[in-house]
């Protein structure tokens, strides 16, 4: 049986014969295609040729390409919009919700955007405009404002009655939130207590207050890391003046995850996080992503040879030590490499904070002692045995304690530190603290060397 992935490889390879449907085989793939999950067929359309991706879309039927165009990426989706003609683009928009349209809309033109925010409907194009104004990274641009609230004076048979009617159209969660005559957030009530509840009950007397509530400008990490802390499946997002405003779901909570992850993992690395997919960004992006560090690091790690060049004459006395010095350097690297990674996942999952910043310091710095003590013991038995040179080996080996100790303490400092200033602390990983180790310890080394063996 063929897999998925066959499948949309032999499609692929087939595209044109599968759109025109002009051979056998064109139309046994297109009638394969068609049954496949939409995310697939979004899958398949994102890797095609540009020539190809809008009319593939275009020959979809309309139930199905529905579904594959909310699995498209905001970009996709914004290309497929322009090339759609008013009527199926307006019916298009009117059953996308309007936090996925707010995506697809930062992807138009102005002009663009002015011409199909005239084809949703009066309250539709209101909410999109209030989430537009809200920063993409915050909750007001995470949250979803296509939810059913209830007055606290209702009884439960017209709340019922309410879902009825409405429940088609809106977000139904477990928790259905409660606001007085002014939309201010006044707590929660859940579907099922709601449905056992006796038909005359009021809100008000069976609805109970929000462990959480988080305002509209809150960053998005922070609102995923305290609905993580308090287990929620929802949190409410209102304003400055407690109005609701909509809701975020455990399933944006996951993409926001996926997506700080993703630019953690840019920042780790020195390169500069983009919005848009790897294939989506242009050739001159992806230089610009990574020139900044790369210049920087290269004046940095020039320090070293700046270092070595003034102990040029040390070094032809005692090759020993040159030949060693990667070593040291890289021991060094992974060793504070170890300690960021540590101190970085602690700030994440928030037992690590300024509060208890000196303890964290104070233990890392122990460990660095056992640590370096344990290195330097195979060290100096490694070079010893090598060289036959006792006291070379004595200044490697003290030169590799103190650079292991420096090492472990700078990576657990310097992610507490930048956290707290305000910078992201994933930028303090590997390239810059390898580089900024490589300079220390050239240094460390060949001050140790100089003393050492004069």
């Amino acid at each position: 049986m063929l897999t998925v992935k066959k499948i949309l490889f032999q499609i692929e390879t087939n595209i044109e014969a599968v759109i025109n449907e002009d051979t056998a085989l064109g139309k046994d793939l297109w009638e394969i295609l068609i049954v496949q999950h939409h995310a697939d067929i979004a899958m398949l359309i994102e890797r095609l040729d540009e020539s190809y991706q809008i009319p593939l879309f275009k020959k979809l039927s309309k139930d199905l390409a529905l579904g594959v165009f909310k699995k498209l990426e905001p970009h996709m989706q914004a290309a497929v919009l322009v090339s759609l003609d008013l009527d199926d683009a307006t019916n298009l928009l009117k059953q996308v919700s309007v936090d996925e349209l707010t995506d697809v809309f930062d992807h138009l033109s102005d002009e663009d955007l002015e011409k199909y925010l005239k084809l949703l409907q009066r309250e539709q194009r209101r909410k999109v405009i209030s989430l537009l104004h809200f920063n993409p990274e915050s909750a007001g641009g995470r949250m979803s404002s296509d939810v059913i609230t209830f007055h606290k004076d209702f009884t439960v048979r017209r709340c019922i009655e309410i879902l009825q009617r409405l429940g088609e159209n809106k977000i139904i969660t477990q928790r259905l939130y409660v606001t007085n005559e002014d939309n201010v957030l006044q707590g929660y009530v859940t579907l099922d207590k709601l449905v056992l509840s006796k038909p005359e009950t009021f809100l008000a007397n069976i609805m109970l207050p929000n462990e959480l509530q988080v305002g509209v400008d809150e960053d998005q990490e922070e609102v995923a890391n305290q609905m993580h802390h308090y287990e929620l499946m929802y949190v409410p997002v209102v304003d400055k003046q407690n109005h609701f405003l909509g809701i975020i779901t455990a399933d944006d909570v996951v993409d926001i995850i996926k997506q700080e992850e993703g630019e953690d993992v840019y920042k780790m690395s020195g390169v500069t996080p983009v919005d848009h997919s790897y294939f989506a960004t242009t050739i001159w992006t992806l230089v610009w992503q990574r020139m900044p560090w790369l210049v920087g690091l290269l004046l940095l790690q020039s320090i070293s040879s700046t270092i070595l060049l003034s102990y040029s004459l040390l070094l032809a006395r005692y090759t020993i030590i040159s030949g060693f010095l990667t070593m040291l350097m890289g021991t060094g690297g992974n060793a504070g490499n170890q300690a960021t990674a540590v101190v970085l996942r602690g700030l994440t999952t928030k037992e690590m904070s300024r509060h208890n910043s000196y303890k964290v310091l104070w233990r890392e710095f122990l460990a660095s002692l056992v640590i370096g003590s344990i290195l330097v013991t195979i060290s100096f038995f490694r070079v010893y045995f090598s060289s036959y040179d006792m006291l070379g080996s004595i200044a490697i080996s003290v030169s590799l304690f103190l650079i292991i100790i420096a090492s472990v303490v700078l990576g657990a400092f310097i992610p507490i530190m930048l956290e707290r200033f305000g910078v992201d602390p994933a930028h303090s990983a590997a390239p810059f603290l390898a580089t900024l180790m490589d300079v220390l310890g050239t240094v460390i080394l060949c001050l140790v060397s100089s003393k050492i063996l004069g």
